[in-house]
């Protein structure tokens, strides 16, 4: 369904590019819309396989409001995705790269989307048997629903901690936000 939804990922429904792919906006024969996330295939490059697999395990691992709900995926040798709810707002960087669509955030929703990030970091970082390190908060990758609320997605660079043994890693994903 999704991928005769999109005529194969045609560019026509492209909502958003990311290093390691391209996510759709998907009408199913329901009438259902959700986001699906395609990876590039390149062959060789375990990167976006990386991305993939970290995706789903941390998506699985934790459920919050304000976190992007997984419904599935599809790994194939031609074609791998997510499919994701879609988030009707879009990014929070492409509003406050508008000017008109920044007007409409006043500080009580500004408010309210630092709050919503801040509740899923902290559900993320503590609140799980399993740490969960985003490692790539940017506005690129804060998603806002209809009422403005904050919702985090792109899990690609993602780390589950084990609790019981220093972790060290190295800097990933966008410049900015460094979890503690």
């Amino acid at each position: 369904d999704i991928v005769s939804a999109t005529e194969n990922f045609s560019d026509e429904y492209v909502i958003g590019r990311g290093a390691h792919g391209s996510v759709y906006r998907v009408e199913l024969p329901t009438g259902q819309i959700v986001a699906a996330k395609k990876f590039n295939q390149t062959g060789s490059d375990v990167l976006p396989d990386m991305g993939f697999r970290n995706e789903i395990k941390a998506l699985t691992e934790v459920r919050h409001r304000n976190i992007v709900k997984l419904y599935g995926f599809c790994k194939h040798p031609q074609c791998s995705f997510l499919v994701y709810e879609y988030i009707e707002r879009g990014s929070l960087a492409s509003i406050l790269s508008s000017n008109e669509a920044a007007k409409r955030l006043d500080w009580a929703k500004r408010v309210n989307i630092i709050a919503g990030v801040a509740d899923a970091l902290s559900c993320m970082h503590h609140d799980h048997s399993v740490p969960v390190i985003h490692r790539d908060i940017s506005s690129k990758n804060i998603l806002l629903y209809s009422d403005f609320n904050a919702c985090i997605s792109d899990f690609g660079t993602t780390r589950l901690l084990n609790p019981d043994s220093s972790n060290w890693t190295g800097v990933a994903g966008t410049h900015g936000y460094i979890a503690p």
